[in-house]
């Protein structure tokens, strides 16, 4: 990769920088350990990239750096462990899930080492070592943020994305459709809202979701009515990433009404702490519930 990188002199971009040492691979150069905390930083605070050391890049005509020579590192595995050290002190708050590693080695044992950072969303990040300021990746380079784009990014955190779900219990006549929500995004979902409209033969089952008359939300009784049931819960009722929160079950249990042809069709409300309130509609096949 790095001598394609040569051949092509591959220009630095949004997510690519290439950086060499001043001093040692110990990083005992203050130039060096500031280097580090900048990148850091401008990388989480924008959208992520690599740092890869040992590369000569400098401007070309287009007054953008490019590689031009591949000098390696005198000890790749000492910058490894030190980058690894250094991290944890490099930004605050710390950026989580940066990785180094070894990804080459020359002739004449000088190597090269990538430092991977990802986007972040707990930040701004501050680059620290002596430097003390906030950074973020623009173009080919790393520029101090300004006061309203920090102020900007302390506003900026992850959000919930809460989308229905549902499955079949007890396939054949006596099915029910069990709906729940899934937080498909990074903030934790905080006071979630469902509301659930559906038409004959299937309603909210009498026992619950449970069999015991409990559901997974509370009921929302003076604001639900026949057909449709709503569910909401305070902000101290938390469905976190990842999570599927089962809701209800509807049953159609005591209705002698045919399935539709076209299958069940569910109407639903979603909205949470920082996701606003969105409407959707779907249909369970008829064979699904057994029917047909």
């Amino acid at each position: 990769m790095l001598k394609h990188y040569l051949e092509l002199h591959q220009e630095e971009n949004l997510h690519l920088d290439f950086k060499l040492l001043e001093g040692g691979p110990d990083l005992g150069n203050r130039t060096d350990r500031k280097t580090l905390a900048i990148a850091l930083s401008g990388f989480a605070n924008a959208s992520g990239g690599l740092i890869i050391w040992g590369v000569n890049a400098r401007k070309n005509a287009d007054g953008i750096d490019s590689v031009i020579d591949l000098p390696g590192l005198a000890n790749a595995p000492l910058l490894l462990a030190r980058l690894n050290e250094l991290t944890g002190e490099a930004v605050d708050p710390i950026t989580d899930a940066v990785e180094h590693r070894i990804i080459g080695t020359l002739d004449n044992g000088r190597g090269f080492v990538v430092t991977m950072v990802p986007a972040s969303d707990s930040g701004p990040h501050m680059a620290k070592l002596g430097e003390n300021r906030y950074y973020k990746r623009s173009g080919d380079s790393f520029y101090p943020l300004e006061h309203y784009d920090i102020a900007d990014m302390f506003g900026r955190r992850p959000k919930p994305l809460l989308k229905l779900t549902h499955r079949i219990r007890n396939p054949g006549p006596r099915a029910e459709i069990i709906v729940g929500l899934k937080n498909h995004g990074r903030g934790s979902a905080r006071a979630p809202y469902l509301s659930v409209k559906t038409a004959a033969p299937f309603h909210q089952h009498w026992a619950g979701l449970d069999g015991n008359r409990h559901e997974g939300l509370p009921l929302l009784v003076e604001q639900s009515s026949p057909g449709t049931w709503r569910y909401g819960a305070r902000s101290d009722f938390v469905i976190h990433p990842g999570v599927n929160h089962e809701v209800l079950s509807l049953t159609r249990e005591g209705n002698v009404t045919p399935v539709p042809a076209a299958g069940v069709q569910v109407r639903y409300e979603i909205a949470c702490d920082d996701q606003p309130l969105t409407e959707g509609s779907l249909i369970v096949p008829a064979q699904d519930v057994g029917a047909g």
